[in-house]
């Protein structure tokens, strides 16, 4: 700490995001700009203060590293995206900027696996509660009803036994995994406690490879009139819901009830691409998300907060969400035409998280992490850009090799009132980063997020 710098302003962040949102992405290129600040190419603050004395510290205790330079490793020499979150990781660091004249800063990152986001609705609700909640998404959604037939079937059954239950329930939410549908709770059936991924498979290897709760301790939801039949099923699954989520869902959002400001990434091309089950999908999760965490705060804890930074130990000091950036990824796959729009879509689909949350402040943002496609200009209304090919048309990863167009999709003023999977098209590109470590890759708004988290 520079001598004239008498304090360290501690700012905890949450980066939570679903399918294919590219947090690890996003994360790697903030924290290469920090470590390599070009104030023309990363701006901080109106006046584009700089970066300085910028260290990387240990994380916290029984926390993983963010193991920032193997992902950067992996986009540069292995023209490789990073593999989802596998595991909860923190990173932690500290620098001085040029505009904050009597304090450095630390920012201490917490990446956290999206899969863990649909067992937010276990919180404050009991067993039986639980399972009404997810039977009744069931009841009312007709894609989900019919992924889960086979556990509908068996309820429907004479007397089923336990196994039976598990069975039907684990092959249904193999059939909500190879459909693409991210509401797999308990989900570590998708993501195990040691971060091993559910790959895609027969629906009937993944029901007899993937567990449903802990090792152990499996639990499916029930509903009310078995629960009332089957006495000890329902009790032991009641045993066995309890452990799982005091041991893997109330970790998870300790975690990020303990934050400062959170990063929601909302992937609008995918959800474009992938039709009107995943956005409903998405928006439901985020819902039950923000129930749970109930970001913002009121003035006692404002003033609280202000007095905390002046008397307590940065240790001691109570961290609650009171700035909520709604992130929409990928800006560089949709045609710069099409920006205005694309934040739009994020404020519509997300935008009444926040309105009513007292004390929450809350901004949109449209963000490229790495910029890996360029616009080529054509006829007015032509919407194509360049980049190097991730996949062939047949969805198979490809080598890398030279430069193709492509033209994507007009994202709509609003979202449609229906659409199909495969009506939105847009490219998938290698990553654009150099080599050197000490250039970071292009970027849009990661700065102006940055700038925001930490007030």
């Amino acid at each position: 700490m520079s001598l004239f710098r008498v304090k360290t302003t501690e700012c905890r962040l949450g980066v939570v995001g679903l399918f294919n949102a590219g947090k690890t992405v996003f994360l790697t290129s903030l924290i290469n700009h920090l470590e390599h600040h070009d104030p023309d190419r990363f701006r901080l603050g109106p006046g584009g203060a700089k970066v300085r004395r910028f260290e990387i510290l240990k994380p916290d205790r029984d926390w993983a590293e963010f193991n920032y330079v193997g992902f950067r490793d992996a986009l540069v020499y292995h023209g490789k995206w990073p593999d989802k979150t596998r595991d909860c990781s923190q990173f932690v660091c500290k620098f001085e900027r040029s505009d904050w004249a009597v304090s450095d800063a630390m920012l201490k990152v917490y990446d956290l696996p999206g899969e863990r986001i649909a067992d937010s609705a276990m919180v404050g609700r009991t067993y039986a509660e639980w399972s009404d909640h997810v039977l009744r998404l069931v009841d009312n959604d007709t894609p989900y009803r019919t992924c889960c037939k086979p556990f509908l079937e068996v309820l429907a059954g004479p007397s089923p036994n336990e196994a039976a239950i598990v069975k039907g329930y684990k092959l249904s939410l193999a059939n909500l995994i190879l459909a693409y549908k991210p509401f797999v709770s308990p989900s570590t059936f998708l993501l195990d406690v040691s971060g091993k991924a559910a790959r895609s498979d027969t629906p009937e290897n993944l029901a007899s490879s993937r567990v449903a709760g802990l090792t152990g301790g499996e639990f499916t939801p029930l509903p009310a009139a078995l629960r009332a039949s089957s006495h000890r099923i329902a009790e032991v699954f009641a045993e066995r819901y309890e452990a799982y989520r005091e041991q893997v869902v109330v970790p998870f959002l300790i975690a990020l009830k303990s934050c400062h400001s959170l990063v929601v990434m909302v992937d609008v091309p995918t959800l474009l691409a992938a039709g009107v089950g995943m956005y409903d999908d998405n928006r439901q999760i985020l819902q039950d998300l923000f129930q749970v965490l109930d970001p913002g705060e009121r003035v006692s804890q404002t003033i609280g907060r202000h007095l905390a930074k002046v008397f307590l130990p940065r240790a001691l000091r109570p961290g609650w969400i009171n700035r909520v950036a709604f992130v929409a990824p990928k800006l560089d796959l949709v045609h710069p035409a099409d920006r205005d729009r694309m934040l739009s879509l994020l404020k519509r689909m997300v935008g009444r998280l926040a309105e009513n949350r007292d004390g929450l402040k809350a901004e949109y943002f449209n963000v490229a992490a790495v910029v890996s496609t360029k616009l080529i200009p054509g006829p007015e209304n032509a919407r194509v850009l360049a980049g190097i090919p991730y996949r062939d048309a047949t969805g198979r990863k490809i080598p890398p090799g030279v430069e193709q167009r492509f033209t994507v999709a007009s994202l709509p003023d609003d979202w449609p009132l229906n659409w199909s999977a495969g009506q939105f098209v847009f490219p998938e590109v290698y990553p654009a980063v150099p080599a050197r470590k000490d250039c970071p890759p292009d970027q849009i708004n990661v700065d102006r997020v940055l700038d925001f988290v930490l007030g």
